[in-house]
């Protein structure tokens, strides 16, 4: 395939250039650019998609002679190209950056790995979790690992995979000695187990943690799915830290609990517009009867930019999730916005402009 995708033509400048794979250039070619230093063309990394042995082993041979702010340049493009597109896969390059001298480059080279699945690729996160100099690296991994966590909780690992994720992620939880955001990006990591050791640390770090990991343990509640977290979120609705109250109404939501809509109807009215957006999203991911209803009706009365644009995201997040797969195929669904209130408003100028 990268033979086929390497054939070069006249470069097209028209909106569709980047749906033309055959107009790439040669990976090869690519890797000579980036050595160069030249201007990197950003449609044209899409030829390192999917590279061959060869070409990875070039990179390999080239990336220590390049500086770090061209390697932070490339893997952060790929980064980007990969958000933008999810077939394409540029894991192997980020692979070979994953032990940089430079933490912000190993820091993207974690996030290049995110959508993997291997368990070998596991296995080198954990590794690295446990000897990291830098505390933003491991915390990196660590979010990274909960990708693997939830393959645990549908029993996609091995037995000694699975051991090694839970203990690694444990250890960085218990460890006193860690940095606060390694140990809470870990329990909200491993907050999707739903093992009951995992709910003995989320309450006990709730119990007795700082600002931070209480933070991560309303967060690991949402994750670990089950309902008896709701009455603990349900309480810090009425929490003053705004970053509290919008962490237990998204985790409520997580729980896909329909006793928590009423109490998130209140948070509609926060005076804080991250509180308002997370009820709102919230109570799209209950996505239920009653919570199309408020959502509707807040399309029709509420006029904040703001909750329009989250607003308009939950009800079509809703009605996917409740439109029939086989009746109706050719209608479109209704999110808002009709002629008879006042045509369109300035969120939604917003999301067009973003697009």
């Amino acid at each position: 395939m990268t033979e086929d995708r390497g054939r070069s033509g006249p470069r097209d400048d028209g909106p569709d250039r980047d749906d033309r794979p055959a107009m790439l250039p040669p990976a090869d070619d690519v890797v000579s650019a980036i050595a160069a230093g030249e201007p990197l063309e950003y449609a044209h990394l899409r030829a390192l998609h999917h590279p061959t042995d060869a070409v990875v082993m070039r990179f390999v041979r080239l990336w220590p002679q390049l500086s770090a702010e061209r390697r932070r340049e490339v893997l952060a493009k790929l980064h980007q190209l990969s958000a933008e597109d999810a077939t394409l896969n540029f894991h192997r390059i980020h692979l070979s950056a994953l032990r940089d001298p430079d933490v912000a480059t190993r820091i993207l080279a974690v996030r290049g790995l995110w959508e993997q699945e291997r368990p070998e690729y596991m296995r080198l996160l954990t590794r690295q979790l446990r000897d990291d100099a830098e505390s933003g690296v491991r915390a990196e991994v660590a979010d990274a690992l909960g990708r693997w966590v939830l393959a645990m909780e549908f029993a996609l690992l091995s037995e000694d995979d699975a051991e090694e994720l839970a203990s690694t992620l444990r250890e960085a939880v218990e460890d006193i000695e860690e940095q606060d955001e390694v140990r809470a990006r870990a329990l909200e990591a491993l907050g999707a187990w739903s093992d009951e050791s995992v709910a003995e640390l989320i309450s006990e770090t709730y119990e007795i943690g700082n600002h931070r990991l209480r933070v991560a343990a309303l967060r690991a509640m949402g994750r670990n799915a089950s309902d008896s977290w709701l009455p603990i979120l349900v309480y810090h609705f009425d929490d003053e830290d705004a970053e509290i109250r919008a962490v237990s109404a998204t985790s409520a939501g997580e729980l896909l609990a329909d006793e928590a809509v009423t109490p998130l109807t209140m948070l509609l009215e926060d005076s804080d517009e991250d509180v308002q957006v997370a009820a709102v999203r919230a109570l799209g991911e209950i996505g239920n009867d009653e919570s199309e209803r408020i959502l509707t009706r807040m399309l029709r009365e509420r006029g904040e930019p703001h909750l329009r644009r989250a607003v308009r995201e939950a009800l079509a997040e809703v009605q996917m999730l409740t439109m029939p797969m086989a009746d109706d195929e050719d209608r479109d669904p209704d999110f808002g916005g009709s002629p008879d209130q006042g045509g369109r408003d300035d969120g939604e100028g917003d999301e067009e402009r973003e697009r």
